[in-house]
């Protein structure tokens, strides 16, 4: 057996039971949206899966595969022999890419989506009700005992079906809150019968299912389980009762358990978030592995391939679990494999991808810093153009780079121009936001790319029609970006005004100072999160009505959400600002009328944005090849601009 140099363990030959993988990276269980309304295997499900397992990993998992009724639109589902051709497909596709497959059968119990109901009534372990990011689902009632054998029934016919075409293993999803879980756990399991009550009677559901499972496969077909080893809610699952469960459940002859955590009420604390450290869930897996004699499967929130490495050193898993930097990057594991850890593009935990069809609406998933995902047949693979070009790339930010980058794979001759002394745009001042310091790992791995791929860097210089008729480029692309609205407040003669960008780029220090932001979107509340860190003392006003941040991911919001409230920010909603005084900000609320003067030293203006479209516009009706991307066009979020960029890149 040949060694790796750079990640001996990562890239050691691994089992579960019988099936032989050629190392220990796993594409961990997500749901997509890429299946048809009616939950069938697409092309863009398979060329999503192969993608995957082109890029080098030892186990492919699907995730979220119903077994009856759907969690989500769009998602797959196994729950009858009409849908076994396209699994056949699938599997078939995926071994011919060199990686082994595993089916992930799950049931949603009351997780199901309120637009998946169609009418009926959600069931669960007992009658319960799910809050999701804010949102209340549907009350579930509590499955009667012969439909509980109905369930695990359904569970059974799908595994018979996945070994029938071709899947090498299945897994049943006991993990974030779906059904197996809501038996397992005492925060959802309220049942006074023998399936709830002691450990013992809250084992009873998967226990039988599995039991069940393994008899209609056979012995010999490995049956895996996803558990969560900490729920994070009080009066559930955690780290003292996770290891007794793995242990239980491990007995009844798994072939293998893979850890995570979380259910849906505890999201925000489960999740692997921008603000989490890597690695942050280690100490479950470590704490289940010490329980069990089967591999354990660690993963959530790994990033890097020394990280990975260092966990099986450390013999806190045997394989180990990848899920969004997969899709950041199929090629993670060729690229570890082969040393090229600059070359990895990274997960930002941004949470974009789980955007919109985290939350059971119609939608695919996507990523902020690949645009190929669910675009692979399109744009997995960046063609040479036929015509050679000489392009101008006008701006440094995200949608700059990209578009300069994938134009300069394509074999064009490419220029980038950028008026301030460093590439990177607004990400420096969106990453100084709390918690989300990841964000500059865009700036690095693209400014990385563009230096191997030779684009020539021009910096601190400001492009002019005049310098763009002197070097005469065949095509232009402008990615001038955005600049902030100026205030039409009275009495704003900025003396105590600051702008929101300048506070958040460190050009103004703010502590211990009674601040008003103006402003209640997600650069408005960042940035009063960022100055209560600081010993500030701040309010918020929110010219529009509603909630706070609500242009925000979900997740990250919660978050910045429950820190606004621990630092006692308030936030005014529905608020005209009649004048900015010496004493503070007179604010009169839009619908009662009544005026209120909020005491302030200093006032942050974070009022929006407007495109920086005077250079593009110059060139309105002339003859010259000329694209707008990014801010440049209308401001938007990191994932948006890097896509136009790539789009525009491939147009070229």
């Amino acid at each position: 057996m040949v060694t790796n140099e750079f990640f001996p363990k990562l890239f050691s030959p691994a089992r579960i039971a019988k099936i032989k993988l050629k190392n220990r990276l796993v594409m961990l269980p997500m749901g997509t949206s890429y299946a048809s309304i009616s939950g069938e295997v697409t092309y863009r499900t398979i060329d999503h899966f192969v993608e995957r397992a082109k890029g080098g990993v030892g186990l492919v998992q699907l995730g979220n595969v119903s077994v009856e009724g759907r969690i989500a639109l769009n998602q797959l589902v196994l729950d009858s022999d009409l849908f076994l051709a396209g699994h056949f497909e699938l599997v078939e596709a995926i071994h011919a890419s060199g990686a082994r497959v595993c089916i992930q059968l799950n049931h949603p119990g009351r997780q199901k989506y309120p637009v998946t109901l169609e009418g009926q009534q959600p069931v669960s372990s007992s009658p319960l009700r799910t809050r999701h990011m804010g949102e209340f689902y549907p009350s579930a009632r509590a499955l009667e005992k012969g439909e509980i054998y109905q369930v695990i029934e359904k569970f059974a016919q799908a595994a018979i079906r996945a070994k029938k075409v071709g899947y090498d293993m299945v897994e049943l999803h006991g993990a974030h809150g779906y059904l197996i879980n809501q038996f397992i756990s005492p925060f959802m399991n309220k049942r006074v019968d023998e399936f709830g009550g002691s450990l013992e009677n809250r084992l009873r559901f998967p226990l039988e299912l599995i039991r069940r499972v393994k008899e209609s496969v056979g012995d010999g077909y490995p049956i895996g389980m996803r558990i969560s080893a900490e729920e994070f809610v009080e009066g559930g699952i955690t780290i003292k009762d996770s290891p007794e469960i793995a242990k239980r459940i491990a007995d009844t002859g798994l072939a293998y358990i893979s850890v995570s955590a979380g259910i849906y009420e505890s999201a925000a604390k489960s999740r692997d978030t921008m603000r989490q450290v890597e690695g942050w869930k280690a100490y479950l897996w470590d704490a289940v592995k010490k329980e069990v004699s089967i591999p354990v499967i660690g993963g959530g929130g790994l990033k890097t391939p020394a990280f990975c490495e260092k966990v099986l050193d450390e013999e806190k898993a045997d394989l180990i679990g990848l899920a969004r930097p997969l899709l950041a990057d199929p090629e993670w594991p060729n690229k570890s494999r082969q040393g090229r850890t600059e070359d990895i593009r990274p997960c930002i935990s941004c949470f974009e991808c789980m955007t919109p069809s985290a939350a059971g609406r119609q939608g695919v998933r996507r990523c902020t810093v690949n645009a190929s995902v669910g675009r692979e047949r399109e744009f997995a693979k960046v063609d040479q153009a036929e015509i050679r070009k000489k392009v101008m790339v006008v701006g440094g930010g995200p949608a700059g780079m990209e578009a300069a980058r994938i134009s300069a794979l394509r074999g064009h001759e490419v220029t980038l121009y950028e008026k301030a002394p460093k590439l990177g745009g607004n990400l420096p001042i969106a990453s100084a936001a709390p918690g989300k310091e990841k964000i500059l790992w865009i700036k690095d791995y693209l400014v990385n790319q563009l230096e191997k791929l030779n684009v020539r860097i021009v910096l601190n210089t400001e492009v002019t029609p005049s310098l763009i008729e002197k070097t005469s480029p065949d095509a232009v692309i402008m990615a001038t970006g955005s600049t902030s609205f100026a205030s039409e407040i009275p009495g704003d003669d900025q003396k105590k005004t600051v702008n929101a960008w300048d506070v958040l780029a460190g050009k103004v220090k703010i502590e211990g100072e009674r601040v008003v932001v103006i402003g209640g979107s997600m650069v408005g509340c960042e940035t009063a999160e960022y100055l209560a860190e600081r010993g500030n003392q701040v309010t918020i006003i929110k010219i529009r009505p509603g909630a706070a941040a609500m242009d925000m991911q979900a997740i990250h919001r919660m978050i910045l959400l429950e820190n606004l409230e621990t630092f006692r920010v308030s936030v005014w909603s529905n608020q005209e600002v009649v004048r900015i005084s010496e004493e503070g900000v007179l604010t009169r609320d839009k619908k009662s009328d009544e005026e209120r003067m909020i005491g302030a030293d200093r006032v942050i203006l974070a009022l929006g944005a407007k495109p920086e479209r005077a250079l593009a516009d110059s060139f309105e009706g002339k003859d010259l090849e000329l694209y707008c991307i990014g801010d440049c066009e209308s401001p938007r979020i990191i994932k948006e601009a890097i896509y136009e960029g790539s789009m525009v890149g491939r147009k070229l």
